[in-house]
């Protein structure tokens, strides 16, 4: 009976140690999963992983070909594309309640910036975001219980930053600035530090922080941009002041400008 005992453990301990070696060796398609499984329901659109090469070891990889789509009634197949972002976590933390991420690199994203009446879909997929937080808050209080969204992990993001990203324009915005305008706006660099690590916060929470600050750069660039086109085309045409004022109206008229 001992000895049977002691085998039974032993197939236990071997399973167990199975189950962490493939844990370690797929950790890159569970994260691939996880995005495109808890992405779409906190962004309410596509949100795509080509691949993840992650180290449990070393707590760091890169993932690659990510894709966050539009909302319903936009033209342009994507909000943002990026080739390759580089992830450092801190290891020690991926067994806690509060998973810590050391810093989040993105770099060269294409972001595709596309304005819908008094709104733009990055306003419309932050609204999505925050729809999606208030609705966890609300299910957590009424059951106190973990949401599918993984809101029962709180996330603490050290480093966020962007480097060399362009801005696309689509919809009315294109047809505005003209294509050789309207494509690869330098984007400005972001650096955001310390998010959730004064408060606890949910993943959901932590995107909606960071979409509100690209969105805030994206079309403060955008702006800045139709204010130098504006000008460039009244210069261009003074003395016929009248077309010089349709011109530049129709431009700063796209962002509530007078």
């Amino acid at each position: 009976m001992k000895k049977i005992i002691l085998i039974g453990v032993g197939a236990v301990i071997i399973a167990v140690i199975a189950m962490i070696v493939f844990a370690i060796l797929n950790l890159g398609s569970l994260v691939k999963a996880a995005i495109e499984t808890y992405g779409p329901q906190i962004t309410k659109t596509e949100v795509r992983l080509d691949s993840a090469d992650i180290s449990i070891l070393s707590g760091s990889g890169t993932l690659k070909g990510f894709l966050l789509g539009n909302p319903e009634g936009y033209s342009m197949p994507s909000a943002l594309e990026c080739a390759t972002m580089r992830v450092t976590m801190v290891k020690e933390s991926l067994t806690t309640d509060k998973i810590i991420i050391e810093e989040i690199f993105l770099d060269g994203p294409v972001v595709s910036y596309e304005k819908k009446g008094n709104t733009d879909n990055f306003k419309a997929i932050l609204a999505n975001i925050k729809q999606t937080v208030a609705s966890e808050k609300k299910e957590a209080k009424a059951e106190d219980t973990p949401t599918d969204t993984g809101s029962e992990k709180t996330i603490q993001i050290n480093n966020f930053i962007v480097r060399n990203g362009r801005i696309n324009l689509g919809g009315s915005l294109l047809d505005t600035f003209g294509s050789d305008k309207g494509l690869g706006i330098p984007m400005p660099d972001i650096h955001m530090r310390d998010i959730g690590k004064e408060k606890q916060t949910t993943p959901a929470e932590a995107f909606a922080m960071i979409l509100t600050e690209m969105t805030g750069d994206i079309t403060g660039t955008v702006s800045q941009v139709a204010k130098q086109l504006s000008e460039t085309l009244n210069k261009a045409v003074e003395g016929a002041a009248s077309g010089a004022g349709s011109a530049g109206g129709a431009i700063k008229g796209l962002f509530g400008s007078e």
